[in-house]
């Protein structure tokens, strides 16, 4: 078995793209190793997704302060839409109520609701987001967010109102230092909501990490899933159906919950172990759809068979552009139209689906998840221990970025990162 390079990059996501590149450049020969037949990872802009139309099926928005991000984008020619203005819901559901105003809450209310806002503020003002989590003491933040919404002892519509909303972003499973530290990033609540669905990149996510590729020079293996990793002083060796790949590093740059089903020697820490393991906290549903009598622009927040967010983007032949939220990808079949019109109908009750579709990232074997959402205690006990390296290996991807965790500026973040800790490993 010869030596396949300097150092091979598992994963041809926005991380694993990064840090080729950067390795590259820097004169070693990479190789990445993919194990979909596409680049992309987690972001995948599907030519001829519904209908004809192009659509961005996994990873999608960035903000104008992905400064990472915009330098990527320019440096290969792309370009970013115009921001998208913030707006809160049009409608929501709470219970078994639908309620068209922008904040459903009675007037006698809006003071509390008022100093939730503040509160939360307070709770993201003790984080600094250049600083790892763990290393802040924010135990008593890292609960479930109906721990922290207890602690603040809420009035019960305010409470009720704010669990929808908090809950929709990253699952009722979720830990609430996961949204607290995007809200520390930003500065307020309202600035991550508006962040956090902004921009798009014109061309598509994955065509912007082809050209990444592409520039790096480095070797890329399509369609070749890694199964184990084996490493010790001399180097590290990657198995893929019965071909061995041999270098003197490598930088893992896959989500942390394909970890568990690639056969370690030795084995990873306990604390990647345990972290990959459980499930993650937001397993939820991305569904497209076109859709008759909506207006553009509209949006709808509250859990309704399966789907917690509904919003109306262009029109387009048929109908509207519509994108779906839900927490868990396995309440709603995406693909499924009378599953998708019972759901967009709660939120949308004159609306008519005439065609939908998802990509279930649950169940797809090289993903086991969408975005990053740690549950309760998992942020503070195991955060170093996800980031550090062991041996030869290195480990990247968006799921365990300082600043931007579950962006894909983050994923540019991380790999950035593993390629300087590549560099200095390597000598």
């Amino acid at each position: 078995m010869a030596d396949a390079a300097d150092v091979i990059v598992i994963g041809a996501g926005f991380a694993g793209a990064t840090a080729a590149r950067e390795l590259a450049g820097g004169g070693r020969s990479v190789l990445v190793l993919e194990a979909r037949d596409r680049v992309g990872g987690r972001t995948w802009y599907k030519h001829g997704a519904l209908d004809g139309l192009a659509l961005e099926m996994g990873g999608t928005w960035i903000d104008p302060a992905h400064r990472l991000v915009h330098r990527e984008v320019s440096r290969y020619g792309f370009t970013a839409s115009e921001p998208w203005p913030f707006t809160l819901p049009d409608a929501w559901i709470l219970g078994d109520r639908r309620l068209e105003r922008a904040l459903p809450v009675p007037a006698e209310d809006v003071p509390d609701f008022e100093s939730f806002l503040v509160k939360l503020r307070a709770a993201a003002a003790r984080i600094d987001p250049e600083i790892p989590l763990e290393n802040q003491g924010l135990d008593d933040l890292d609960v479930s967010f109906d721990d922290f919404l207890d602690s603040l002892s809420l009035r019960p519509a305010v409470r009720e109102l704010a669990s929808v909303g908090l809950g929709s972003i990253f699952g009722d499973d979720a830990s609430a230092l996961n949204l607290l530290h995007r809200v520390a990033v930003v500065g307020s609540l309202t600035g991550y909501l508006a962040s956090a669905g902004s921009q798009v990149i014109e061309g598509g996510t994955s065509t912007l990490v082809a050209a990444m590729l592409e520039d790096s020079g480095a070797e890329l293996r399509l369609s070749t899933p890694v199964t184990a990793i084996r490493h010790d002083a001399s180097g590290v060796v990657a198995e893929s159906e019965g071909e061995r790949f041999r270098a003197r590093a490598a930088v893992v740059a896959v989500p942390l919950g394909l970890l568990a089903h690639v056969e370690f020697d030795p084995p990873l820490d306990l604390g990647k172990s345990a972290v990959s393991a459980a499930t993650a906290a937001w397993m939820g549903a991305k569904v497209w759809a076109i859709v008759k009598d909506a207006p553009p622009g509209f949006s709808s927040l509250g859990l309704a068979h399966g789907l917690d967010y509904v919003a109306t983007l262009d029109a387009v032949p048929g109908g509207v552009l519509t994108v779906c939220f839900g927490p868990r990808a396995d309440e709603i079949d995406g693909a499924d139209r009378v599953a998708v019109q019972r759901a967009v109908g709660a939120h949308l009750p004159d609306a008519e689906v005439v065609a939908c579709t998802t990509h279930d990232w649950t169940r797809d074997p090289y993903a086991r998840g969408g975005w990053a959402a740690y549950r309760p205690g998992q942020i503070t006990r195991y955060g170093a221990a996800l980031r550090r390296r062991e041996g030869r290996l290195v480990f990247a991807g968006g799921d365990i970025a300082v600043r931007w965790p579950g962006n894909i500026e983050g994923a540019v973040e991380s790999g950035f990162r593993a390629a300087s800790e590549v560099a200095e490993l390597l000598g």
